[in-house]
């Protein structure tokens, strides 16, 4: 007689694959991975001249800029930067990510992310902040009401486990937490070290964020093997 198998549940999974296209198509043949970190000065410089370059070059078709989050622990503030902007995403969608990283990553808000503009700010404090960003992001896709609006719930999304704390957790997170553990599970798993690290179709690839426009048109070059 065949015994009964129960399954069980393992621990927990995306919904769906990680990381988001910030420039191409998702079909295009060359994927370049990159993982990047709001508070790291370096990842700035590379999305601003990386999706230059890519905007400039002939044969940008072929080529898809995909974005992960790479939070490093040296940087206090990076996880709750990536949890704003992982709320922006489940409630706006990529389009919104993309725009944060746009306003983040901007000469005008990079500095807002370091050691130096954060150390004296309290954790409610960096939140807000970046949850600012994050309105300012979405003002031109949506107007400022509805921009301010989505603020407002997204900073809801960063609260304290309600149900969690009344269990007598200590440690619950937020709405986010799990996602970023996603991210921070899958980087560790690729072996991303640091930010910026670059990925060409699955292997990593030796970028520079100092790269020029050429540089990069060579890069992208060599990656569709031309």
């Amino acid at each position: 007689r065949r015994r009964a198998t129960r399954a069980m549940a393992g621990p927990p999974t995306p919904a769906r694959p990680l990381g988001r296209v910030a420039r191409g198509a998702a079909t295009a043949r060359v994927k370049i991975d990159a993982w990047l970190d709001f508070a790291c000065p370096f990842s700035g410089r590379f999305w601003r001249n990386c999706t230059a370059a890519w905007a400039s070059y002939d044969g940008k078709a072929d080529v898809a800029i995909v974005v992960y989050n790479q939070p490093q622990p040296w940087h206090a503030q990076s996880a709750l930067a990536h949890e704003v902007s992982l709320g922006v995403e489940r409630l706006r969608g990529e389009d919104a990510f993309v725009a944060f990283c746009e306003a983040a990553f901007s000469e005008k808000n990079w500095d807002k992310f370091t050691d130096k503009f954060t150390e004296k700010m309290t954790k409610g404090e960096m939140y807000d902040l970046y949850v600012d960003v994050a309105r300012e992001a979405m003002t031109g896709a949506m107007g400022a009401d509805a921009a301010a609006s989505t603020a407002g719930e997204v900073r809801k999304l960063l609260e304290l486990d309600a149900e969690a704390l009344a269990r007598g957790e200590k440690n619950p997170g937020n709405a986010m937490t799990q996602q970023l553990k996603f991210y921070v599970k899958l980087g560790r798993q690729t072996g991303v070290h640091v930010s910026p690290s670059a990925y060409v179709n699955g292997l990593f690839a030796d970028t520079s964020s100092g790269w020029s426009e050429s540089e990069w048109h060579a890069f992208f070059d060599a990656a569709r093997g031309k």
